[in-house]
């Protein structure tokens, strides 16, 4: 079973996630590398399950652990600081009036609390504020 990257539960920056219905979009990769702080999954289905319990209303912390116990693995999904190139972004889905994404992407490093470490190639699910307004 893949691990995740190092995942910072402590963290007290919460991911952009929130509710609504389904649109599924492919979009170009973006090679470009960022850096972020927010919710990553080992798969898409948890990403979207998370995203899923946050439109249901579920509070950020109560839908990770929901999806955690689900996949019986308490880091299946998390909080992380990492560096990442963006890929393709899997579902759309709009939340509290927020756009918000599936993504899926590669890690390049994650910070660890103390320093950055790099990471062999890895791909995670983030879930991120997506671009536009949801109308």
């Amino acid at each position: 079973m893949r691990k995740s990257p190092v995942i910072l539960f402590g963290l007290t920056v919460a991911a952009a996630v929130v509710a609504g219905g389904v649109a599924h979009a492919q979009q170009p990769i973006d090679d470009g590398a960022k850096v972020g702080v927010g919710m990553i999954c080992n798969s898409p289905a948890q990403a979207a399950r998370f995203v899923e319990l946050r439109s249901q209303g579920r509070e950020a912390q109560a839908a990770m652990d929901a999806v955690n116990n689900e996949a019986h693995d308490p880091q299946a999904c998390g909080l992380a600081a990492i560096a990442f190139t963006k890929g393709q972004t899997l579902e759309l889905k709009p939340v509290a009036n927020k756009l918000v994404q599936v993504v899926r992407v590669n890690i390049l490093a994650g910070f660890d609390g103390n320093a950055w470490q790099q990471v062999s190639a890895m791909t995670q699910y983030a879930v991120m504020e997506g671009e536009g307004e949801s109308i």
